[in-house]
């Protein structure tokens, strides 16, 4: 009929499409990545074996500078000593045990597994030109989650989002990060590692209960 107005979608339908999206485009973003090789052509590592977790759901995004071993990953990130330390965190700032599992996207700034450290205690932190080669994929993980909350694990984490600092001065602060399309906090944590010495120092000590008291009032605040 002339002049009859067709239904106009109303914001919960967009929103959903709109969501659902960006699910896919993450999903595909994903496949990307398990295919990646760039650190192997480049001779950093021997075997590419990508491991992250998470959908656009997640309000919460764990940011670490590289996965551990994969064979204490299995393959899920964080499920060995530093998952557990990380866990306890989280519980200090009011989550259940499960949250770090079910409610945060796991990520770090390489995917791969840098390999052990030469003095071979701990791991290898990745190179800046590893960190270079895995920025798109963190980049376009950011602009298609799209966190609340960016907790970051340590001082490479930090600085790749925040710039150049010293951990002392980033732990216990609630930063801004502003992106094209989204704007989040950053809250920078130690890494959870039992070889980091970090959390030794007592000033270090208040810094970090400082965070995670900051943690709990944006839980509550944002109902997280």
């Amino acid at each position: 009929m002339e002049g009859a107005r067709h239904p106009q979608p109303d914001r919960d339908d967009l929103a959903a499409a709109e969501t659902a999206a960006r699910q896919i485009a993450l999903t595909r973003l994903h496949g990307e990545i398990v295919a990646c090789q760039r650190c192997v052509l480049a001779g950093y590592i021997p075997t590419a074996f990508p491991i992250f977790r998470g959908t656009i759901e997640q309000r919460l995004m764990v940011l670490g500078q590289a996965p551990a071993a994969p064979d204490h990953e299995r393959p899920v990130p964080y499920m060995g000593a530093s998952g557990r330390t990380l866990r306890a965190w989280l519980v200090r700032a009011g989550f259940d045990e499960t949250a770090l599992h079910e409610r945060c996207y796991l990520t770090s700034l390489t995917k791969c597994f840098p390999g052990s450290s030469r003095g071979g205690k701990g791991d290898r932190p990745p190179s800046a030109r590893e960190i270079a080669y895995c920025r798109d994929h963190l980049e376009r993980e950011l602009a298609l989650v799209r966190p609340e909350i960016i907790i970051t694990l340590g001082r490479l984490a930090a600085v790749a989002l925040l710039g150049n600092a010293a951990l002392c001065d980033l732990v216990g602060t609630l930063r801004p990060l502003a992106r094209t399309d989204f704007s989040c906090s950053v809250l920078p944590l130690p890494h959870p590692s039992g070889v980091s010495r970090w959390l030794n120092d007592r000033a270090n000590q208040q810094r970090h209960q400082q965070a995670l008291g900051l943690l709990a009032d944006e839980r509550v605040q944002r109902r997280l």
